[in-house]
C-alpha cells in the first residue's frame, strides 16, 4: 500500500476525479475525509471508503467558505491527529454560459471563488498543520483549460485555472522549508461526470467530438481513473522530490 495509515482530505468528492481520488486513496491505505456541496453523495463516498476498511469523514462544505473550511480541517485534524495529504479538487464550470458578452460578474465570482479562491483556502487552512508535522502533500486540479482554453467552459474556468498554476508554484516555494511539497494536474477533457457528460453531447456536435478525438494523439478521451493515478504518484513517497510543478494528464493533446 502507497499511503498506509495516511491521512488525507478530497476536496468535491462526491463524483467524478475526487471521488475516483479518494477511492483510490483508500485502496491504498489512507483514511480520508471527503467534502462536497453535495452532502448526499459524500455521504455515500464516506460509507464506500469505510466499507474498504479505512476511517472516513464526510463534510457538506463550500470550499469558498474559509469558516466551513477551517471547521472541518480541523475536526480531520482532531479525529486522526495529523494531515497528510490535501487533494483541492472542488470545482468547474457549472454549467453556465461561456461566451463573453454573457458572463455576468456573479458568473466569474462563483468560478473563480471555487476553483482558485477555494484552492487557496484549503491549502491555508492544511498549512498549519502540515508544518509542525515538517511533511506534507498538496495537489491541486489545473486544467489544459488553464493553459490553452476550454473546450466546455469559458473565459472564466480557464482563468481560475491558469490562477491555480500560479498559486501551486508559490505553495511549493512558500511551504518547501517545511517538507511540504505542492503540485498540480492539468486534465485533458474526461468525461468524469453526468453534468459533463452532458455538456458534451449539448455544447458539441458530433463532428466536433469526433474533432476533439482526432487532435489527441492517444485518440481518446481520459477515464477518471487515469487522473487519480496521477494524483496518487503525487500524494506518494515517489513523488518525494517533485514540487511546483504542473503535470499534464491529456493523452498529449497539449505538451507544454
Amino acid at each position: 500500500m502507497r499511503l498506509k495509515d495516511k491521512v488525507a482530505v478530497v476536496t468535491g468528492a462526491a463524483q467524478g476525479i475526487g471521488q475516483g481520488t479518494a477511492m483510490r486513496f483508500a485502496r491504498e491505505g489512507a483514511h480520508v475525509a471527503v467534502c462536497d456541496i453535495n452532502a448526499e453523495g459524500v455521504k455515500k463516498v464516506s460509507q464506500d471508503i469505510i466499507a474498504l476498511g479505512r476511517k472516513s469523514l464526510w463534510f457538506e462544505v463550500d470550499v469558498s467558505n474559509t469558516a466551513q473550511v477551517n471547521a472541518m480541517v480541523q475536526k480531520t485534524a482532531e479525529a486522526f491527529g495529523r494531515i497528510d495529504i490535501l487533494v483541492n479538487n472542488a470545482g468547474g464550470g457549472f454549467n453556465l454560459p461561456n461566451k463573453l458578452e454573457e458572463i455576468t460578474d456573479e458568473i466569474w465570482d462563483r468560478v473563480v471563488d471555487t476553483n482558485l479562491k477555494g484552492t487557496f483556502i484549503c491549502s491555508r487552512a492544511v498549512a498549519p498543520y502540515m508544518k509542525q508535522q515538517k511533511s506534507g502533500r498538496i495537489i491541486n486540479l489545473s486544467s489544459k483549460a488553464g493553459r490553452y482554453g476550454g473546450e466546455l467552459t469559458g473565459i472564466q474556468y480557464s482563468s481560475a485555472k491558469a490562477g491555480v498554476m500560479g498559486l501551486t508554484r508559490q505553495l511549493a516555494k512558500d511551504l518547501g522549508p517545511f517538507g511540504i511539497t505542492a503540485n498540480a494536474i492539468a486534465p485533458g477533457l474526461a468525461l468524469s461526470s453526468p453534468r459533463v457528460e452532458k455538456l458534451w453531447m449539448e455544447r458539441k456536435t458530433e463532428a466536433e467530438r469526433q474533432a476533439v478525438i482526432q487532435a489527441i494523439p492517444l485518440r481518446r478521451l481520459s477515464t477518471v481513473e487515469e487522473q487519480a493515478s496521477v494524483i496518487l504518484f503525487l500524494a506518494s513517497d515517489d513523488a518525494s522530490y517533485v514540487s511546483g510543478v504542473t503535470i499534464d494528464v491529456n493523452g498529449g493533446w497539449l505538451v507544454s
